[in-house]
């Protein structure tokens, strides 16, 4: 059941909700959205933070936890042989069993439902809920966030709105008369936590005039784009929406001498991150065409971009340089060997690479992808070679 997907999911409800022609427009274009290291780390600790909920609150034995606990080091073997990442994994999934027990017992008579799948009464809407806490009084709903990037807001929260009202319609009145929906988000390694209280009429109300009104658009044949800070930050098709592009540059000045006014100024100056994230997105899209998916762009190609210089050997580094005549008081400093740079600075070009990058000491990276000129002096690359590949992959970066 958790690994459904429905064509508006809740975790989508930011883009659709601003954006209703987005999800009919990612379903045409065949974009698959390939998922990162960042939400694979999350999927590893949502569900070993299920495994602990369960087994702490009586859902499971010792026996069968101890068993889940070996299937999940195998599926997520990459971060259970990391001790490092292990440590902090396990102390992040105790806060959220930590937090749960907290709110169970703020309410006498709670009990709880952990990973349920959940259909607020929206058109092809239905997702995944960490955690339900139900009472003779109120109903919450629990969303476990293991990203550290971006603080996750809990008032007006789409997606956890939608997990509030499909808790409420699963469970509302079920052990009383519910008089209060708590949504709450969790992320502890941001040592974020954060309640919205809202009233069933006020749920109920906002999904009737806001939510079915956008999933019906959504659905619909004529649904309208609506490009927004939110809805573009996650889009697949971000830096390749036509949409997206004529509203980042939407400005039309009735007088045009050849100075802006101030308030001008003021009006293109206030789009400057909305130009910026575009200007990222459309980087990534024209790599992704022309290095990916084997499409040149017309008078761009692909070149190796970045490579960075690096030590293998610091012990050897020193030494080298001892061997060469050199004091320690010039290659060191108080703590460490001068940096790459600046020992370059002190040699010269030329016997630096003569004592240290010749021997191997002194290494540097063939760098990542990236699209340049065709003016530019350093040779193309082919798409997808497998080098490239591993340089890519060593360099990835989560855009959340």
């Amino acid at each position: 059941m958790p690994g459904e997907h429905a064509r508006l999911s809740p975790s989508d409800a930011e883009r659709w909700l601003s954006c209703p022609a987005a999800i009919q427009a990612e379903e045409e274009s065949g974009i698959v959205e390939e998922e990162s290291s960042y939400a694979r780390e999350g999927t590893a600790a949502h569900a070993l933070g299920e495994i602990k909920a369960s087994l702490h609150f009586g859902k499971i034995t010792k026996q069968q936890a101890i068993a889940r606990r070996a299937e999940w080091a195998k599926e997520f073997e990459e971060y259970a042989e990391d001790p490092e990442i292990m440590i902090e994994m396990e102390e992040h999934t105790d806060a959220y069993v930590a937090l749960l027990q907290e709110r169970m017992d703020l309410f006498p008579g709670s009990i709880l439902f952990l990973e349920i799948r959940v259909f607020p009464g929206v058109p092809e809407c239905s997702g995944t809920s960490d955690a339900i806490i139900v009472s003779p009084v109120h109903i919450e709903v629990i969303d476990f966030k293991y990203g550290a990037g971006v603080a996750v807001e809990a008032v007006g929260n789409p997606q956890l709105r939608l997990y509030g009202k499909g808790a409420l319609e699963e469970y509302g009145n079920l052990l009383g008369d519910t008089e209060i929906v708590r949504i709450t988000v969790h992320q502890p390694r941001m040592k974020h936590v954060l309640t919205e209280e809202i009233t069933p009429e006020e749920l109920t109300g906002w999904i009737d005039e806001v939510v079915i009104p956008a999933a019906t658009l959504a659905l619909g044949p004529d649904a309208p784009f609506g490009p927004s800070d939110q809805a573009c930050r996650w889009c697949p098709l971000s830096g390749q929406c036509r949409a997206q592009v004529e509203a980042v540059f939407a400005t039309d000045f009735e007088a045009k001498p050849d100075l802006l006014s101030p308030e001008e100024m003021a009006e293109v100056y206030a789009k400057r991150k909305q130009v910026q994230d575009w200007l990222n997105a459309l980087e990534v899209a024209a790599l992704d065409m022309a290095y990916s998916k084997g499409k040149p762009l017309p008078g761009y190609k692909v070149v190796l971009s970045g490579g960075q210089r690096g030590v293998r050997d610091p012990e050897k580094f020193r030494e080298a340089l001892l061997e060469a005549g050199y004091s320690e008081d010039e290659i060191l400093t108080p703590r460490k060997p001068k940096g790459i740079g600046d020992t370059e600075k002190l040699l010269g070009k030329e016997r630096f690479k003569e004592l240290l990058e010749d021997s191997g000491i002194v290494t540097k990276s063939a760098g990542k992808p990236a699209l340049a000129p065709e003016s530019d002096n350093r040779p193309a690359i082919a798409p997808n070679t497998e080098a490239v590949k591993e340089f890519s992959q060593a360099d990835e970066e989560d855009l959340i």
